[in-house]
């Protein structure tokens, strides 16, 4: 095969590679879906619907940082479509993210989460940023530490298809020894509320009071003209 050939070739597996690795994922939940590309879930590993349909939820088992001595950092984000189900719109996300730490000797370790809902019909962003700041200093046993906090609507009122975007942090810096921080959960719980909707019937009295207003208008329009 000529090497013009070959180096098409080899692009077009690239190319077919990438389409395979960006698979979309589709979860239905309890008055919305949920959607996101595997190709950049990455540490976060496969996502799942709590039994009660209401929240996502990652097993990042992977996503850790261990260092001796000197300071060591990770990063790693996360991004899916949350889309409301017709009659309801968004009421909030409520976030939760723990794991677990060691620390041999002195030392801190920290996490910090950075969580954003973008409104795709206005482009309107609320953002939630949570930071265990220097808490995490528990030395000589293995310890648990946990992120959570509420992305009100606030700003987001009526949103109806949202994209979501994670920006997670995780830092070791033992002073002497051993420092190790790993985030094994990190959850989603979408709130909802039902969009009110005027009755058919309330809706029908509407128009009809609305018609005999336009009417009497009119009528009293006519008998001004008469005199």
């Amino acid at each position: 095969m000529p090497a013009a050939q070959n180096v098409l070739f080899a692009l077009g597996l690239f190319s077919v590679a990438g389409l395979a690795q960006a698979t979309p994922i589709v979860l239905d939940g309890d008055h919305f879906s949920l959607a996101y590309d595997d190709a950049q879930v990455g540490v976060y590993r496969q996502g799942q619907l709590s039994g009660s349909l209401d929240t996502l939820y990652f097993l990042p088992t992977n996503f850790s940082v261990v260092t001796v001595s000197p300071f060591a950092d990770t990063q790693a984000g996360l991004q899916f479509t949350l889309s409301i189900d017709p009659g309801y719109v968004f009421d909030g996300l409520a976030f939760t993210q723990d794991g677990n730490y060691f620390l041999s000797n002195a030392g801190q370790v920290g996490a910090s989460a950075s969580l954003q809902a973008r409104d795709l019909g206005t482009s309107v962003t609320t953002t939630l940023a949570l930071d265990s700041a220097d808490a995490l200093s528990a030395g000589g046993l293995t310890t648990g530490w946990a992120l959570q906090g509420l992305l009100g609507a606030k700003g987001l009122d009526g949103a109806r298809t949202l994209q979501i975007s994670l920006d997670n942090s995780l830092t070791s810096e033992p002073v002497q020894g051993l420092g190790f921080i790993q985030s094994t959960y990190v959850g989603f719980r979408v709130q909802t509320r039902a969009h009110a909707v005027p009755e058919p019937s309330g809706l029908a009295l509407t128009l009809v009071g609305g018609l005999a207003a336009v009417a009497a208008g009119r009528g009293l329009s006519g008998r001004r003209r008469s005199t």
